[in-house]
């Protein structure tokens, strides 16, 4: 065998297996795509499968929290009507004509309801407080028309 032979021989092994695979190396790198391509969907998946578990918990979290905010805001409305019931029912005017003592009486009142632990306020309903005013009221009408 000469070496010219071997060696044309040898290049067109080369050749020949250059061709095959510049022939198939598009249909591996097409291969290599999808198999890229379907780990990304499948990470993708994954990811909207862990962000959709998250939004579930998110939204039951905002249902717990909205049932005791509604809970609370119940509480706190029946506290406030209770609250008006009782103001409703005592006058806190300090101001009042029916409460005793009245504002601006000075170290004269401090003196003498020091030792009260109200000092000198009566807490006297004021349905109360108005017969009292309109007996006293009565009683002196008809001393001024005598």
């Amino acid at each position: 065998m000469d070496w010219t032979q071997i060696i044309v021989t040898v290049l067109g092994v080369i050749t020949f297996a250059d061709i095959i695979r510049l022939l198939f190396f598009k249909e591996e790198k097409k291969d290599r795509q999808v198999e890229t391509k379907d780990k990304e969907v499948e990470t993708l998946r994954k990811a909207n499968d862990l962000l959709e578990q998250q939004a579930e918990r998110s939204h039951e979290t905002i249902m717990k929290l909205t049932d005791e905010n509604n809970t609370l805001h119940t509480e706190k409305a029946e506290l406030l009507a209770t609250q008006a019931c009782l103001f409703d029912d005592m006058c806190i005017h300090k101001g009042c004509r029916l409460r005793k003592p009245h504002p601006g009486q000075g170290m004269k009142w401090y003196n003498a309801y020091r030792e009260d632990p109200a000092l000198g306020a009566d807490y006297l309903s004021i349905d109360t407080l108005m017969k009292q005013d309109r007996a006293s009221r009565n009683s002196s009408d008809k001393q001024a028309e005598e």
